[in-house]
């Protein structure tokens, strides 16, 4: 199925460093005056900082004082700017401006080149167009989302004459040519009768074309506008009422009061003043499709010729409209049916006012993407819309307004238009009449919507625009709709500080919950992790006082300057602290309160949770030294020479100062397991190894304990790790390079099982998770959080709200999802900005994480990828078959709404087999085409088979063809497989491979090397999966 792929705008996130470490030197100023510490240990150079896109376009903006495009926010319909200033603006366009092909974007380009097929093809366009290239077949075909539509002439058609985006065939009956030019969404058709004599052909009274479609409907309501939906009952394709007219001109008739002086420039495709018109009946019926022409508007006496008859066809996604009252039904969804004056059909042009040379009344309508200006916490300073006035009816000023509307669809028409809300703006101008008053912008204020669109979270903003005086043919106006842009100025508010600490140590959660830990007579570091959404540099304001004993003169005020992303750490003097407590007359043995917030300059973020920490000045402070040559200190930042994840690093921990050290009792961020460890002398140092397995800041936690097991404070040991060099395969949740197994048993539990490399798997010696994961389904496939390992997609049934949530459970590393799956920092959901694309919230036969199917985006066109690929996800929802492009906002519809694979009539099933008795597995790239595929198991016993779906890059984007299946197995059937998943390249061949398990034996099977249905390898991987609910 073909898929047309859009990146709107993607959230910026600090990519982890893979083989070379980015950061920052950490500041780390001294809170107030006191005695000089003594001199520190050498710590290692701090590498450079890193620099994400939007921080190196606000530099470059600064540099040369003008904006700057952040390239990877530009999609097919938007654009960002960083500003000199230090903010972004965000353009967002009523219509595409670019489409992606082969993975770059490219500007929309409707003109026409050969298939070397004997057809047509546009060379960049929303959807698939092709025209015949004259002869048998159809005349033309429009796709979308692998669905099509396409109309046949009832004859041969002659070869046709080429001109940019248009095609004519002469003389398909005598008199009479057939032209198609093509536009950005869809294309219009136009019979030109050329004369009357010609007109007289009994061929013309009906005109029947052949109708063919690949999975949709097609119907037309009793205007005669026509939809083609697909299973699921979206709209894919959409026909205006046909209409025809003739030559008639009116600046050849009499004098009308009030008339332009110049008529507006017209193309081959629009109608001219005067002209007569009449819509004309259509029907459909099984393949068919018939126009009855107007026999008057055709052979009347005063009809002026040519005459032209029209259809046209949009599959846009985007939106805008025309409501014109002389045609009350009539719909002009995004241009789609407006008749030119040369004839053509469909439109660019939107339209406002009365103009008495045809007596027509318009207003416009535009839908503005904008949920992209609340999914972040932006705070917005301004937002304009602009369009360009293309044409008045004079030099002389007259007001068009703007207002926020209801929304518009395909069939919004002068009797059916949106709600008029409010009134954003009026502008009193006049462009495009001649070079007096040379066509140019209009600019609207409407801050007001873009702010009400960040407090009620709306997808999208309808923008209504119309004359003040609908009666005043001077106030009759024509817009390019193609140059309609929603320009909004904005800054994102800092996130709240995260991970906050001190050292020594106070606690896992720093004190926010009583006891507070007490440290003794040493310097206090306060660290919080950083981030600002727009990259760059970020303060942490960092506030500490005596708890009671708060105020400017009693307290410690500080910022710390770091790039975002990464820990900020101030440094309060064991000095400074005694003369607080001293100042606010507390004794010894107080209590400070703490709390830190994210400022960039212009915006703060929210304070954290205050935390809480002990201080006893008359008590040796002595936690171990921690040193080490893989993983320095990182208190001065991301050192250079830091390792890698997954390496193995040596920790010394020595006493501190205390003689008689014991034992050293250690853990960490990523495996909060105490251990201890013995010198081989009282008061000795040891060396322990450890593993790291986040990138990124880590944390080290190590105390002391004496003979008389006193315990000293905790030193708290901040380090960096490097991502991993490569993502690992697909399958691999460990790193070692095989493929390995999640599975849910008869008792709720989730296992993880590791690979071998040849198949056979071992369950891990540590549950995978506390909680019941019963009745949860569970894939695995791609890296979601951007740090090279493979994670987990679970959907659970949230009982106390109702309904069925997604969650993404960040891998460790080694396959760890989370001790406890309901804590929400080892979890995010995954959601949708529209609540109708969410197909999973009344449960689902099954999900399916497939990889990334469509791979990143070159949005500039210089070869490089601008924005990553990022995995994608499959959802059965029982009936019909989604998929969703990831992203990392973790909103499912942010790139696009999620795309109908198949539904219950498409070719996916095998007889009468439906959608919900299908099992879907994730091969990989099963025929080595370098595309991702997809394998389809019939459930049911009478069914069975085993087939896999080739993927393919299409013109438009990743396609998979529901029609194109190979044979790889049968008797697959729930009797005989229970459960089944992909396990992509188990023995490490090359080759695609099964795991699968059997009825009531408790063996997991491993069927290697899925070539075809007759060779296949077949050995058992495991005997411990007896009434297992679920692997993958």
């Amino acid at each position: 199925m073909r898929i047309q792929h859009r990146r709107p705008r993607h959230t910026p996130r600090l990519r982890i460093p893979l083989a070379l470490p980015l950061a920052l030197a950490l500041a780390i100023p001294l809170a107030a005056a006191g005695p000089a510490p003594a001199a520190a240990p050498p710590r290692a150079a701090a590498a450079p900082e890193p620099v994400s896109e939007e921080a190196a376009a606000i530099a470059k903006a600064q540099r040369t004082g003008g904006p700057v495009e952040v390239l990877a926010q530009r999609t097919e319909t938007s654009q960002v700017f960083a500003n000199p200033e230090g903010t972004f603006t965000q353009d967002t366009y009523a219509v595409p401006q670019w489409v992606r092909k082969d993975r770059t974007l490219v500007p929309i380009d409707p003109d026409l080149q050969s298939a070397g097929n004997g057809t047509l093809v546009t060379k960049a366009t929303e959807v698939g167009l092709t025209f015949s290239g004259g002869g048998e077949g159809p005349l033309a075909t429009i796709t979308r989302d692998g669905r099509s539509m396409s109309w046949s002439w009832p004859k041969p058609l002659p070869k046709p004459e080429v001109s940019g985006n248009t095609v004519t065939y002469p003389e398909v009956f005598k008199g009479v040519d057939l032209k198609l030019r093509a536009g950005t969404s869809g294309f219009s058709q136009l019979l030109v009768v050329k004369t009357a004599e010609a007109a007289t052909n009994p061929e013309l009274k009906s005109l029947d074309f052949k109708l063919g479609t690949e999975g949709v409907d097609v119907s037309a309501d009793e205007h005669g506008n026509l939809k083609a939906v697909n299973p699921a009952g979206q709209v894919i394709f959409t026909a205006p009422t046909p209409r025809m007219w003739d030559s008639s001109d009116a600046a050849t008739g009499p004098a009308t009061l009030g008339r332009a002086a110049q008529s507006p420039p017209t193309d081959e495709f629009e109608p001219g003043h005067g002209a007569q018109e009449a819509a004309m009946p259509l029907a459909v019926a099984e393949d068919q499709m018939t126009l009855e022409p107007d026999q008057h508007i055709l052979t009347g006496k005063d009809i002026t010729y040519p005459v032209y008859i029209d259809p046209s066809v949009s599959g846009s996604r985007e939106a805008w409209a025309i409501a014109y009252k002389k045609y009350p039904s009539a719909t002009f969804y995004n241009g789609a049916g407006w008749i030119n004056a040369d004839g053509s059909k469909g439109t660019s042009a939107a339209r406002i006012g009365y103009e008495n040379q045809d007596g027509g009344t318009g207003r416009s309508f535009f839908r503005m993407d904008s949920n992209n200006l609340w999914n972040t916490d932006k705070v917005i300073t301004k937002s304009v819309f602009q369009i360009r006035n293309s044409w008045s009816w004079s030099c002389t000023d007259r007001p068009a307004e703007l207002w926020l509307t209801g929304s518009i669809s395909s069939s919004t028409s002068w009797n059916n238009q949106p709600s008029w809300g409010r009134k954003l703006a009026s502008v009193n101008e006049s462009k495009g009449y001649n070079s007096s008053c040379p066509a140019g912008n209009l600019a609207f204020d409407v801050t007001s919507a873009a702010n009400d669109s960040v407090t009620n979270k709306w997808n999208n903003i309808t923008l209504g625009m119309r004359a003040s005086n609908e009666t005043d043919t001077y106030a009759w106006k024509k817009f390019d709709a193609k140059s309609a842009v929603l320009s909004t100025t904005y800054n994102t508010r800092p996130d709240k500080p995260t991970g906050l600490y001190t050292s020594p140590s106070s606690g896992s959660n720093c004190g926010v919950t009583t006891p507070y830990t007490t440290i003794g007579n040493t310097d206090v570091y306060l660290g919080a992790k950083v981030i600002d959404r727009d990259g760059g540099t970020v303060k942490a304001r960092f506030v500490l006082w005596p708890t009671g004993h708060g105020g400017a003169s009693n307290e410690v005020n500080q910022l710390v300057s770091v790039t975002s992303g990464t820990v900020a750490k101030l440094k309060t003097s064991k000095a400074a602290l005694s003369k607080l407590l001293s100042d606010a007359k507390v004794p010894n043995g107080g209590t400070f309160t703490w709390s830190v917030r994210s400022e960039d300059g212009a915006l703060n973020s929210a304070w954290t949770a205050q935390c809480h920490f002990g201080f006893d000045a008359t008590r040796p402070s002595n936690p171990p030294g921690v040193t080490s040559v893989q993983f320095p200190n990182g208190d001065d930042g991301w050192p250079t020479n830091t390792g890698s994840v997954r390496s193995e690093g040596t920790f010394t921990f020595t006493s501190g100062g205390i003689a008689d050290v014991a034992r050293y009792e250690y853990w960490s961020d990523w495996d909060t397991t105490r251990r201890t460890a013995a010198p081989a002398a009282a008061g000795g140092s040891i060396t322990v190894k450890l593993t790291p397995t986040v990138a990124g800041s880590n944390h080290l936690y190590v105390r002391s304990f004496d003979r008389a097991n006193n315990p000293s404070d905790e030193n708290t040991y901040l380090f960096y790790a490097n991502g991993t060099k490569v993502p690992d395969k697909p399958g691999d949740i460990n790193g070692d390079g095989n493929s390995d197994l999640w599975a849910i048993d008869k008792d709720g539990i989730l296992h993880r099982f590791y690979g071998a490399g040849d198949g056979q798997v071992a369950d891990a010696s540590a549950r995978a998770s506390a909680d019941t994961w019963t009745g949860a389904k569970i894939t695995h496939r791609g890296d979601w959080t951007d740090d090279g390992y493979e994670d987990l997609i679970a959907l659970r049934n949230d009982t106390a709200l109702g309904t069925h949530r997604m969650w993404l459970h960040h891998n460790n590393g080694y396959g760890f999802a989370c001790t406890n799956c309901t804590n929400v920092p080892t979890r995010q959901e995954l959601t949708t900005f529209d609540p109708a694309n969410n197909h999973w919230k009344s449960g689902a036969k099954q999900i399916l994480a497939v990889g990334d199917v469509d791979g990143g985006t070159d949005t500039d066109g210089d070869g490089k990828l601008d924005i990553p690929g990022y995995p994608d996800l499959i959802v059965n929802d029982g009936k019909f078959l989604w998929l969703y492009y990831g992203a990392p906002d973790n909103r499912l519809d942010s790139v696009r709404d999620p795309v109908l694979l198949a539904g219950p009539d498409d070719p996916i099933s095998e007889g009468v087999s439906t959608v919900g008795e299908i099992t879907l597995a994730a091969p990989g790239d099963w025929n080595a085409d370098g595309q991702a595929d997809l394998v389809a198991r019939y459930d049911r016993p009478d069914a069975g088979g085993l087939y896999v779906f080739h993927g393919r890059e299409g013109d438009y984007g990743y396609d998979i063809s529901l029609s194109d299946r190979a044979l790889i197995g049968w008797n697959w059937s729930t009797a005989t497989v229970p459960q089944f998943t992909a396990a992509p390249d188990a023995n490490n061949n090359g080759k695609f491979d099964l795991w699968a398990t059997t009825p009531n034996s408790g063996e997991l099977r491993f069927f290697a090397d899925f070539t075809s249905a007759l060779h296949t390898t077949l050995t058992t991987a495991s005997n411990a999966f007896a009434n297992y609910q679920t692997i993958s």
